[in-house]
């Protein structure tokens, strides 16, 4: 599975919201791309992970996400923590029907 690893940082989009947001990773888990921390599948907490998406189109209302516990299409043999890594094909899926995307690694 191609694709470059994820950091603090990283611009995000869901299919349902109507703007962006950043990852962010408020504890590092010791591996750094760039004096970056890379974020892992398990980095999906609402607010301290993942910010909300600005208006939801299928809720007619404020993103208000409900994510699943871990990201998918992650790298499988690169582990952190005994958790894999994120790359930028990685998928998240919120219940609301949401897919949340990542647009750029964060490395910048």
């Amino acid at each position: 599975m191609s694709g470059s690893y994820v950091v603090r940082g990283a611009e995000v989009k869901c299919s349902l919201g109507s703007k962006t947001t950043k990852l962010n990773l408020p504890q590092s888990h010791g591996v750094y791309v760039n004096d970056k921390p890379v974020l892992i599948d398990t980095d999906t907490k609402v607010g301290a992970n993942v910010k909300p998406f600005g208006k939801c189109k299928k809720r007619k209302g404020g993103c208000a996400p409900s994510l699943a516990a871990c990201w998918k299409e992650v790298k499988e043999d690169a582990l952190i923590k005994e958790r894999p890594a994120l790359i930028t094909r990685s998928i998240l899926s919120c219940s609301i029907g949401g897919k949340i995307t990542i647009k750029t690694d964060g490395q910048d």
